[in-house]
């Protein structure tokens, strides 16, 4: 009787012991769910403050490239520019040219250093500036060489000038067969061209043969009727409007002149040289038209 009543205190105790461990294994399990609620939500979390960091990465580094790109392209367009005023320069649009490329160069510069500090392993970008660089080299070229050209086209102005000058003061002045002051008297087809680039006047010039027909010049006709080698002399007649008008009997170099029914100054026909039944001059007209005062009645 006493060992059942042991026996069933020890199984007792057991009993109780074994609901204590029971207890304590379910508020253990409690504290663990706990605790692993509270780590998935601190993951939770720190997963999305990555995803959003992450995100502003991603923001920042397509602004950086978008940064990038805008620089690219507005230092393009500035090499264009460039190109573009280095071909044809001459005189102030050298100077502007040149200025232009120093601007171009200091961007050139600046761009570089920003884009380094954005992206300094970026081998594409170090590749663009380089070609920059070229371009602006090759602008620089180019504007030397047009330097060296309006050099060269100053020294031949220059001397066409001096050339011009002296062609200018051979030519003279003389008054014509109708009392009038003629303008500058060319005597040979150098002379004519310098009288072109003065301007005031156009210039025919003509050879005539001894014939039956006239020849037409400008807005008159002329017929060769008779030369005289020895005394330098020949004799034509023009046709002006309706007009018949002989000059007989002239000299070479000598200012022919007639009025149209529309000059405010007289045409002027000159003759620089006789041959064997031809005449070799030139026709000048000039540029100011207008109705003579006498005519308007």
């Amino acid at each position: 009787m006493v060992k059942l009543a042991v026996a069933t205190a020890i199984l007792f105790l057991g009993v109780i012991g074994l609901a204590i461990m029971q207890v304590n294994t379910v508020n253990s399990l409690h504290s663990l769910e706990a605790k692993l609620v509270a780590i998935q939500n601190d993951q939770a979390k720190t997963r999305e403050a990555i995803d959003a960091e992450a995100a502003k990465l991603r923001e920042s580094a397509a602004a950086a490239e978008a940064d990038r790109q805008k620089a690219l392209n507005s230092v393009r367009d500035e090499v264009a520019r460039a190109k573009n005023q280095a071909q044809g320069v001459a005189g102030k649009v050298k100077e502007e040219a040149l200025k232009s490329v120093e601007e171009l160069a200091a961007r050139v510069h600046s761009s570089e250093a920003r884009l380094k500090e954005t992206q300094d392993n970026d081998v594409r970008v170090a590749s663009e500036i380089t070609g920059l660089k070229q371009a602006t080299s090759a602008a620089q070229s180019n504007i030397n060489t047009v330097s060296t050209e309006v050099n060269v086209v100053k020294a031949t102005v220059a001397s066409t000038n001096t050339r011009l000058d002296s062609t200018i003061a051979d030519l003279r002045r003389a008054t014509g067969d109708m009392n009038v002051m003629s303008g500058l008297i060319a005597t040979n087809s150098r002379e004519i061209e310098v009288l072109r680039q003065i301007g005031d006047r156009t210039y025919t010039e003509f050879t005539i043969f001894k014939g039956k027909d006239p020849i037409r010049l400008a807005d008159i006709t002329v017929l060769l009727k008779k030369t005289d080698l020895k005394t330098n002399r020949f004799t034509i007649e023009m046709q002006v409007g309706d007009r018949k008008i002989e000059k007989k009997d002239r000299t070479v170099n000598e200012p022919l002149q007639f009025y149209t029914d529309h000059d405010v100054y007289p045409h002027e026909l000159v003759v620089n040289q006789v041959g064997k039944d031809q005449i070799v001059g030139y026709l000048a007209i000039p540029k100011v038209m207008s109705v003579r005062p006498g005519l308007l009645h």
